[in-house]
This record gives structure tokens, C-alpha cells and sequence, in this order.
């Protein structure tokens, strides 16, 4: 973490959030919430009012990310810009312009057993077009291993929103330019247990359609049938 709570502060905050906020499974639970911030209305956010400072509006070195699944549970991501600072940036910058939870939230949708777990296109239409400027390549300096987080691309310097967290040792991937910018920290248990929305068929559901139509193509077509991330927890 960038700073600490003096003692007295950290007790105030432990007992607020002891008293008024709803208690969160051990998958969920953070430590030290320095500078804290929350996104989604449809879960709870652990210690959202110990918040001592905006986020920063620069996208920072190393941050904490806490998706809110209903799957359910807590996937915790630690991100470290030094792997890889572009797609880093990116990740930050979608998060604070809550691309990943507005509009039913973001689904995981496209799920390959043994292999990985893809999300990143917005339950908002207008959110997924916003960031489809690509963005350039990062060079790759960490291995698509169990639990790493990597950009989805169409070919060189094509990543924009979409991700997959690698679910068994990867590492073949790295040869084509894959490069991962974040890792699991805890929670592997809960991308384990994300639906496979469409058993048989490894492309996931029809991602030109959920682009186009967003939550609407996901609450028409999957409903009981796919796992979506309901609520984002940033720290710095």
C-alpha cells in the first residue's frame, strides 16, 4: 500500500465497518483499505466510507483489484504495471469509468475448461464502444501461468476491454505476444466455478451480439446460465 492509517484511524475504521457494514465472505476481505473505492450497486463494498482520498487519476505502479461475483465470491487481482505498463494503464483507467459494472455488469462469457476464462465486453453498449480504440502491445516479461490476467487480441496491437485469466499453466501463449499485467491473488477457486455458459462450444456466447446489445443479449439469452461481476473494489 502506498501510505498507512495512523493507529486510532485504522481502530475507527475497523469498528465502522464492524458495526454498519455487511460482513463479506474471507474470499472478500481486504487488508489495510488505505485508499479505497467502489463500484456496482448491487453488492456491498467492504469499509466503502473509510475512503481518505480520491483515487488517483493517474493510473498507479501496483493496485489491488476486487471483483464481486455472483457466482458467488470474491476474485482478488494484484496489478503490477512493471509487467506489463500499458495494458496496466488501460485496466485502471476501464475500472474507474466502471466499464466492468454498469448496466448488469460485465459477464464472463467464454469459458474453456483447462484453459482460461474470458470477460471484458460492458453490459452497456455505449461503455463497450467508448473503448474500442486499441491500444498498443506490451512486451512480454511474465508468463501466462496458472492465475495470470492477460489482454484477448485479434492480432498485434488490437487489445481494447476484453481479458482472460489463465486457468492452467499457459505459458505457450507467451511466444505470441500475450502479455499478463495481473494475478490472482485470491480466489482461484471462484474462477473455477464460473459457468460455462455455452458447454460445447469454446468461442462463448456470440460476442458481436453481446457487443451490440449488451445486458439486454446476456438477460435474453442466458439468464441462470452465465456468471457476471457485480461490483469492483479498487485500492491503492
Amino acid at each position: 500500500m502506498s501510505r498507512a492509517l495512523p493507529y486510532l484511524a485504522s481502530l475507527a475504521i475497523a469498528l465502522f465497518c464492524v458495526l454498519f457494514m455487511t460482513v463479506l465472505p474471507d474470499s472478500c476481505a481486504l487488508a489495510d483499505p488505505t485508499d479505497v473505492a467502489c463500484f456496482g450497486s448491487q453488492a456491498s463494498c467492504p469499509c466503502t466510507s473509510a475512503l481518505q482520498d480520491p483515487l488517483p487519476t493517474t493510473p498507479p505502479d501496483n493496485y489491488q483489484v476486487v471483483f464481486q461475483t455472483d457466482v458467488p465470491g470474491c476474485i482478488v487481482l494484484n496489478v503490477t504495471k512493471s509487467w506489463a505498463p500499458i495494458g496496466s494503464d488501460q485496466f485502471y483507467n476501464l475500472l474507474i469509468d466502471e466499464f466492468y459494472t454498469v448496466s448488469g455488469g460485465a459477464a464472463f462469457f467464454r469459458v474453456v475448461p483447462e484453459f482460461v476464462v474470458q470477460f471484458g465486453i460492458s453490459g452497456s453498449p455505449d461503455e463497450t464502444t467508448k473503448w474500442n480504440s486499441p491500444i498498443q502491445d506490451d512486451p512480454v516479461v511474465k508468463s501466462n501461468v496458472a492465475g495470470t490476467v492477460s489482454y484477448a487480441t485479434a492480432g498485434p496491437d488490437t487489445r481494447t476491454s476484453q481479458l482472460f485469466i489463465n486457468l492452467v499453466d499457459n505459458s505457450s501463449l507467451d511466444d505470441s505476444g500475450f502479455a499478463p499485467f495481473a494475478a490472482v491473488t485470491q480466489g482461484m477457486d471462484i474462477v473455477n466455478a464460473i459457468m460455462n455458459p455455452t458447454p460445447g462450444d469454446s468461442n462463448g456466447v456470440d460476442q458481436d451480439l453481446y457487443t451490440q446489445q449488451g445486458d439486454e443479449y446476456i438477460e435474453a439469452n442466458y439468464v441462470g446460465k452465465i456468471n457476471r461481476i457485480l461490483n469492483v473494489t479498487i485500492l491503492v
